[in-house]
């Protein structure tokens, strides 16, 4: 009974040391951000699109790298690349009309595809300003955007938030 109890002491013990040895995790950098307009879902899903593509062109902005993977009336899917390829970041938006009449709700991501620090520098968040910006869509009447640094890691150093007082599109990749 002894040494039962004494075995049961070193495996409780083992374990509860194990637990304490942090274990890695990989990270991913990730950016959420709502984003809600007085305009149908057909013009803004249009004019994202548009500028994704013209962002896709060789030449077209010296930071791009974006390229259009699909694209439906609600949802649209792209892939973001540095200009070094070092980076790669997955893009969605997903549209939804609000009950105001021609309103439009985007959902709008972007998740960093290799593993790196969470605390990207605002880097997610500046591919979706850049799309927002290059579409003029930041600039129609009663947009609006909802996110904080819980939706979007980095949200608060993003220095493509510092130029926003700016009145023509500003574009911003790391």
């Amino acid at each position: 009974m002894r040494t039962l109890l004494m075995a049961s002491a070193l495996v409780v013990g083992l374990m509860g040391s194990l637990s304490a040895v942090p274990v890695p995790v990989p990270y991913r950098g990730f950016c959420g951000s709502l984003w809600l307009f007085a305009l149908p879902c057909a013009q803004i899903s249009s004019r994202l699109v548009g500028t994704i593509e013209s962002f896709s062109l060789p030449g077209s902005c010296a930071e791009c790298g974006y390229m259009l993977v699909s694209a439906s009336p609600l949802n649209i899917r792209a892939n973001h690349s540095s200009p070094d390829g070092l980076q790669a970041e997955n893009v969605t938006f997903t549209l939804s009309p609000t009950t105001v009449p021609s309103g439009c709700r985007v959902s709008s991501q972007s998740v960093s595809l290799g593993f790196s620090s969470r605390l990207d520098g605002g880097l997610n968040y500046c591919i979706l300003y850049s799309l927002l910006t290059g579409s003029g869509l930041k600039f129609t009447p009663a947009f609006t955007e909802l996110t904080n640094e819980w939706a979007c890691l980095g949200y608060s150093l993003a220095p493509c938030r510092a130029k926003r007082a700016g009145s023509g599109p500003d574009l911003w990749i790391k």
